[in-house]
């Protein structure tokens, strides 16, 4: 068994019937190159070879007895096939909008509690005879860095690999704790978290310190919360999902990080910041004041392997869409990516990790605040999720045939009802857009922007002398 830490509980407390936390990892593969057959039957058979040796799949929930306690992960190898994969075709003629679509439909219901915690669905249909394998599995299970390593477990670098094949004998289930072995752990745990309260209580201080001195020196910090407009995606959310993608050319990319000093992160910001705003003016919708997003950051260090669950950051950046120029635009972006890693290097960076683990608490901050600050101030806590992640170096295969794209996305939480997830994968980022159908009925007004909002950076690279933020740092911000 293991418990849940209190980061990987708060994606189940968040959850809802409106606001299923799953991430989508999807691979698109030619099958005629593999080494046999890819038949229906002969991927359950090597998905139940992944279950016997690959942990995070075996996990199921654990629900505390008498709704007493954190939840556990449980090990259960022995599951049903028939219900973790599954089967469907896209529509003709089978290209990227119509996967896209297919992504969407498979993203809106949420995931069986009471089975291990993942479906990997077979889509048939595509172009060309490709395949893809959308993996949609849940986020308190595996964060970006985590679901990494799961994709490159899960597949090979290796293209002589053959398709994996199930134990003989299978694993045992692991069964539920007696009572008198339930019990005392529990409360060991509730013990340990009381006695650490304190602490928690004596660092927030601190850190409430340190923020004041920063707004005393007159030094910027992170973006406001309830500061940006409101915008039809942060009304309250449906069931439907919609989802869009589009690829860049990640040379590109970097050519332009390094052409005007700033991170790939900024310029994957700028990107989706610039898309947002042309679709928002489009529409009648574009204000002069900047939106918002929240942006996951990994807190694992480099060198070490990463664990399972979730260990990330949240950076709240100013997205900078009031700015027509791009130029400005990836320069206000940067100045405020800068701010905020001034500000987490400040601050406890584990504080509100800990935090998390008094769930009761924690709760008041991440669900009610920022229900009634919508309600008092109308306007959203922030306006969306932007999410960066340098996925596989190394081409991966299945069975001999190398993955030709990587597609993935993040859930939305409310009342951020717009979610961007970029991932590279050998020469390409796919950025993609995932909305609530209700409010965006078709994200790719949005997504069809991106290649347009990468281009308008790249045209301006060539007379950039890499000194862009020492030159309109000042201007950009103050514009």
């Amino acid at each position: 068994m293991r418990r849940l830490k209190g980061e990987d509980n708060s994606f189940l407390a968040w959850e809802s019937s409106v606001q299923p936390q799953h991430t989508m990892k999807a691979v698109v593969l030619d099958p005629s190159q593999m080494s046999e057959p890819l038949t229906f039957d002969r991927l359950k058979a090597a998905v139940q070879g992944w279950v016997d040796t690959v942990e995070p799949l075996q996990w199921q929930l654990l629900a505390p007895r008498v709704g007493f306690g954190r939840p556990w992960w449980v090990s259960r190898p022995q599951l049903d096939l028939d219900h973790h994969v599954q089967r469907t075709t896209v529509p003709a003629p089978g290209g990227d909008a119509e996967l896209a679509a297919t992504i969407g439909e498979i993203f809106e219901p949420a995931l069986d509690r009471d089975r291990p915690a993942w479906q990997l669905w077979f889509v048939e249909g595509l172009a060309d005879g490709r395949i893809a394998l959308v993996l949609k599995i849940h986020h308190a299970v595996a964060d970006g860095t985590a679901s990494l390593r799961l994709l490159e477990t899960l597949y090979s670098t290796d293209p002589q690999a053959p398709l994996p094949q199930p134990r003989s004998t299978p694993l045992p289930n692991e069964r539920r704790p007696a009572p008198w072995v339930w019990w005392p752990l529990v409360i060991r745990h509730q013990v340990a978290a009381l006695a650490r309260f304190p602490s928690v209580i004596a660092r927030t201080a601190a850190v409430t310190g340190v923020i004041r001195r920063r707004q005393k020196a007159g030094k910027p910090g992170y973006a406001e919360a309830f500061a940006a407009p409101a915008m039809p995606f942060n009304e309250p959310f449906s069931a439907s999902r919609r989802f869009a993608y589009r690829r860049c050319d990640v040379t590109e990319i970097k050519r332009v990080a390094k052409a005007f000093g700033v991170t790939i992160n900024d310029v994957f910001l700028s990107i989706c910041g610039g898309a947002l705003r042309d679709y928002l003016a489009e529409n009648g919708k574009l204000s002069d004041e900047t939106l918002t997003a929240v942006v996951p950051v990994s807190m694992r260090p480099a060198e070490t392997e990463a664990e399972w669950g979730n260990k990330v950051a949240r950076w709240n950046v100013d997205l900078a869409t009031h700015i027509a120029d791009p130029v400005e635009r990836l320069a206000a972006i940067a100045s405020a990516t800068r701010t905020a890693r001034e500000v987490q290097a400040e601050r406890d960076a584990w504080l509100q990790h800990d935090w998390m683990e008094y769930w009761p608490l924690f709760w008041l901050y991440s669900r009610v605040l920022p229900i009634l600050g919508a309600k008092m101030k109308r306007r959203p806590m922030f306006s969306l999720i932007a999410s960066n992640m340098r996925g596989p170096q190394n081409t991966l295969y299945l069975g001999g045939a190398p993955i030709e794209q990587l597609i993935s996305s993040g859930p939305i939480v409310f009342p951020m009802g717009l979610n961007f997830t970029g991932w590279s994968y050998r020469d390409a980022m796919a950025i993609c857009v995932l909305t609530c159908g209700d409010q965006v009925s078709d994200p790719y007004r949005i997504a069809d922007r991106v290649p347009q909002a990468l281009a308008d950076l790249a045209a301006r690279a060539g007379s950039a002398d890499g000194g862009l933020l020492d030159a309109a740092d000042r201007q950009a911000v103050s514009g």
